[in-house]
């Protein structure tokens, strides 16, 4: 008898709990018509399985295909966002919902930007070119790129890199900015993904007063 009302207090008390770690990320000024990615760790937290039965990412924004809809206790997976900017102006948020068997409420991510008509003049930082395109065209590719990241502050800034790692392409980019120039990166599909078509971007928070921050969108598309 004991055993039984112990057994049946431990399946009580399991209870699923989500947590996604850092659910607010400001892509700061990005460009129009271009795809901009973010990704989140969804974690389980509580005393049971995490299943989730519905993501509703909005209608610019579409999810990578989930590595699977159910998270053991103490386990996490990562779970992407491609925002398509389309032709808006101006600071835009959109936050989709994540629906779970943790109860009623839904879990929100919150996905905020700045969409500027002409991203050379973007302050404090402009990125040249503001789409980075690596592209094939038959036997025609191109597997690397040099871009100008030019600086309008009046003094050397540093930055972090503070979007998920870009996996399928080597990027480096200078220590610091200097300041009222351009500084060059550089940018290579890694050999593993050479025949891979991939949407990504990164994004460089600045250390100026503001927290500035600059998305830069990355596309490997083959025509």
């Amino acid at each position: 008898m004991f055993l039984f009302f112990a057994l049946t207090a431990a399946c009580v008390l399991a209870q699923p709990k989500l947590e996604i770690v850092g659910n607010k990320f400001e892509f700061g000024s990005v460009p129009q018509n271009a795809t901009i990615t973010q990704f989140f760790w969804f974690k389980s937290v509580g005393s049971d399985t995490v299943r989730i039965t519905e993501i509703k990412p909005g209608c610019t924004c579409v999810l990578s295909p989930l590595e699977r809809d159910w998270i053991a206790p103490g386990d996490s997976i990562s779970v992407g966002f491609y925002w398509d900017t389309q032709k808006r102006v101006g600071g835009i948020g959109i936050y989709p919902y994540i629906f779970t068997n943790a109860g009623p409420e839904p879990y929100r991510v919150f996905l905020t930007a700045s969409i500027s008509v002409d991203p050379a003049e973007a302050y404090p930082v402009s990125a040249k070119p503001f789409k980075l395109e690596l592209s094939r065209v038959g036997d025609t590719s191109v597997d690397s790129l040099a871009f100008v990241l030019h600086s309008f502050f009046e003094d050397d800034v540093r930055y972090s890199i503070i979007s998920y790692p870009v996996a399928e392409c080597e990027i480096v980019l200078p220590e610091v900015l200097k300041s009222e120039t351009d500084n060059t990166g550089y940018i290579k599909v890694r050999k593993e993904y050479l025949y891979t078509e991939f949407q990504r971007s990164i994004t460089l928070r600045f250390s100026d007063k503001n927290n500035s921050t600059l998305t830069i969108p990355i596309r490997r598309k083959f025509y």
